[in-house]
């Protein structure tokens, strides 16, 4: 609302009340840009489709849980239970195996490319930044916006597979595992379901399009930066540059496996400490989304 001042014109005359217009707060700007951000995600329904796939697939995730127990040796003799790595594995849908996590895959086309792209090929683009009012607040509502709901989303679906998970090893007699030891790789799966968005947002402006941007966000952590890796370490003549890789320390900063054999270490592809993988892999997130900015803004809408 404008503020009203009150003004009196001559001595002795009653006064009469002017609306004075007033600029609005950069916070107030900041809030109706992620307003509209919100309801335009909200809006639009593979972000519901995507959002009842994972909660589906969270219950499923954690209705298998007894299947992960291997057996092993306890002051009650031989028994089936569910170690930490493998519960933290289970937890974070496999992101070992698969390269990313499977909720990764649901969310990161939907949250993280989708509010760049999808207003450059319906041609919105123009009337998000007369909305909002500039372009900056624009990208970093959209950044905001896709980081809090795939956080969101992760710890809704990660909080359906505990709870699934406990009660099914509950009905097939099992031990309930070691909780709180996965809380730390856990954690740091959140953070990077967080991140990711921001990466992904980053790579969308960059690179202009949808499919280009699905396509490297795709190949790049299953295929190509492993060959990158290889290829720069045989220039350079070293042999851990493959670790500092965005997507491989991330899968080192949410590994729970102490000590990980061989071939879980190739199948991760870093050697890195958690946090180091964890500090490296939002570093580039951050680097990549202002480089999508410095695209962004010197783009013009359709």
């Amino acid at each position: 609302m404008n503020p009203v001042v009150k003004e009196t014109s001559q001595p002795g005359t009653p006064p009469h009340e002017r609306a004075v217009p007033a600029l609005p707060l950069a916070g107030t700007v900041l809030k109706r840009a992620l307003y509209f951000e919100f309801m335009r995600l909200t809006g639009l329904r593979s972000t519901w489709v995507v959002l009842a796939a994972l909660a589906v697939l969270s219950l499923l995730n954690g209705a298998l849980l007894p299947m992960e127990a291997t057996e092993s040796e306890s002051h009650a003799g031989r028994q089936r239970s569910v170690h930490v790595a493998q519960l933290v594995d289970s937890l974070q849908f496999n992101p070992i195996g698969m390269q990313l996590p499977l909720s990764a895959w649901l969310l990161v086309f939907v949250l993280g490319t989708g509010p760049h792209t999808s207003e450059f090929s319906h041609g919105t683009a123009r009337t998000a930044w007369l909305t909002v009012g500039s372009r900056k607040l624009s990208y970093t509502a959209k950044l905001m916006t896709g980081a809090a709901g795939a956080l969101a989303a992760s710890t809704a679906g990660l909080a359906l597979s505990a709870a699934a998970g406990s009660t099914s090893l509950a009905v097939a007699g099992q031990p309930q595992p070691d909780w709180w030891a996965a809380g730390g790789p856990l954690l740091r799966y959140l953070i990077v379901m967080a991140f990711l968005p921001v990466l992904a947002g980053g790579v969308a402006a960059c690179v202009r399009g949808r499919v280009l941007a699905v396509v490297a966000l795709t190949l790049w952590p299953l295929l190509m930066e492993r060959i990158f890796g290889l290829i720069v370490e045989r220039i350079l003549g070293t042999d851990d540059f493959s670790d500092w890789l965005p997507f491989a320390a991330a899968r080192a900063a949410m590994s729970g496996t102490q000590n990980p054999d061989g071939f879980t270490e190739v199948l991760i592809g870093s050697s890195l400490a958690p946090p180091t993988g964890l500090a490296v892999f939002c570093g580039v997130a951050v680097l990549v989304a202002c480089s999508g900015w410095q695209v962004y803004r010197r783009r013009e809408s359709p």
